[in-house]
């Protein structure tokens, strides 16, 4: 009785009644009697084991009632810890103190600054931002020969090797880290699009070309405008997972920024849509850039109207290889790895001359947006955004916020919340970590009409 006193409170995060204990005291008898167990650690972890498969445990409860507070405070640790609350937040719900919107306020707030949170920022942003999708693409090691560590020899040859870290890796390292970075400094979210820092470690900063950087960790480095970097639109885990592996995709990179980023609502082509290169005729074997092959897909009837709302989002980011590099000029077409030497080009300077020395077409990555407005580059996107669809960014991350914390997709009925949200944080420009502390003081998180 005890051990079931002290276990099932923990295991259940709540209060238990006697009648509860009773239950699983009658558990342990029966299993002690009809398994033959021998000894009392034995039933004990029976009795245990049975309830780690009861709903009471596995399954939250968001019912109102008697434990409310109890299921309020497993609301808040699961949303920033991903895990279960600890004897502070559990006293305070115990003592009925998490009925003030400050306690709860000041309770999000330990939470976010503790570790643990990390563990949320992660799962937030794999999700929100698709950091998995980089994976999925298959680099063309022809065109980027040293991006990954592949098997020299044997039947496997050319395959990535097992548990070896690369740049890749470091890459989803990088854009959650980053985000952490931005929610510890409660950064306003223009800093999302763009900022005067990058999270580099030496890998890193030789991929992205910054000198000067060194160590494993990932730290704060300053960057200028010469770097090219700073915000997510620039990182290489966006960048690789929205290219074709071979080379950058405006399609894919001005979807991923218009419903990612801003948003906005894209609709999928239609099924019988043909690929660029079968649309593009005569055109796609004369075409360098993926700017020349959309400009021929385009001039069909049929593929006209869609392009023209998508495409001028995606251009932009044609400076930008597959592997996340800035690179302003690109390969001919249909160009294959010669004079690749892997003593040669064994160093980092030695790779990037033969990188340098394939590229002979300079970029045009300039575009028009639909409403008229000129930028070049990914620099003059992202002033775009700043001037024209910050608060765009700032709704879409308090939308993403607000239905990861409920573990639900948003509905209508919640806009009304969104927008109060919003209205809080304007003030002080939208201010991450405040954003997050919003979104835990809602009704629709509290759920206090749940009685």
């Amino acid at each position: 009785r005890e051990v079931l006193a002290r276990f099932l409170p923990r295991a259940f995060r709540r209060r238990v009644t006697d009648d509860e204990v009773a239950r699983y005291e009658q558990v342990y008898e029966l299993v002690r009697d009809r398994l033959g167990l021998t000894t009392i650690e034995a039933a004990v972890r029976e009795t245990l084991a049975t309830a780690l498969i009861s709903p009471d445990f596995l399954l939250h409860r968001n019912d109102g009632g008697d434990d409310a507070q109890h299921q309020l405070a497993c609301r808040l640790s699961y949303f920033l810890w991903g895990s279960m609350p600890d004897a502070a937040l559990t006293a305070l719900a115990a003592r009925g103190e998490l009925a003030d919107d400050a306690t709860v306020a000041t309770e999000a707030r330990r939470l976010l600054a503790d570790p643990r949170s990390q563990d949320f920022v992660a799962d937030f942003c794999t999700q929100w931002l698709a950091l998995d999708k980089q994976r999925a693409v298959p680099i063309n090691l022809e065109r980027f020969p040293r991006f990954l560590h592949t098997i020299a020899r044997g039947e496997r040859r050319g395959q990535e090797e097992p548990n070896r870290p690369t740049v890749r890796d470091a890459m989803k390292a990088e854009t959650i880290s980053f985000v952490a970075e931005l929610i510890r400094r409660n950064a306003p979210v223009a800093q999302l699009i763009d900022a005067d820092f990058a999270m580099l470690n030496r890998r890193l900063a030789a991929h992205y070309g910054v000198d000067g950087v060194e160590g494993h960790a990932l730290r704060p480095v300053p960057v200028e405008a010469a770097h090219h970097l700073g915000g997510l639109l620039t990182q290489g885990a966006v960048l690789v997972g929205t290219s074709t592996g071979t080379a950058p995709h405006a399609v894919y990179r001005a979807v991923w920024l218009r419903e990612t980023i801003l948003g906005d609502d894209v609709p999928p082509p239609p099924a019988d849509v043909p690929a660029l290169e079968e649309s593009a005729g005569d055109d796609a074997a004369t075409a360098v850039t993926l700017k020349d092959l959309l400009r021929a897909h385009r001039s069909k009837e049929s593929c006209r109207d869609c392009h023209a709302r998508l495409d001028p989002w995606g251009v932009p980011f044609e400076e930008y290889d597959a592997t996340g590099r800035f690179a302003p000029r690109v390969p001919p077409p249909g160009v294959r790895v010669e004079g690749f030497d892997p003593n040669k080009h064994a160093d980092l300077k030695g790779y990037r001359s033969y990188l340098d020395r394939l590229a002979t077409h300079s970029v045009d990555a300039s575009s028009t947006l639909p409403d008229g407005t000129r930028v070049d580059g990914v620099a003059g996107l992202k002033r775009y955004l700043l001037d024209h669809r910050l608060e765009d960014l700032a709704e879409n991350v308090t939308r993403r916020l607000l239905s990861y914390a409920l573990g639900r997709a948003l509905t209508p009925a919640d806009r009304p919340t969104v927008q109060a949200v919003l209205r809080g944080a304007a003030p002080g420009g939208y201010k991450l970590a405040d954003l997050v502390i919003a979104v835990c003081t809602t009704e629709a998180f509290l759920q206090r009409g749940n009685r």
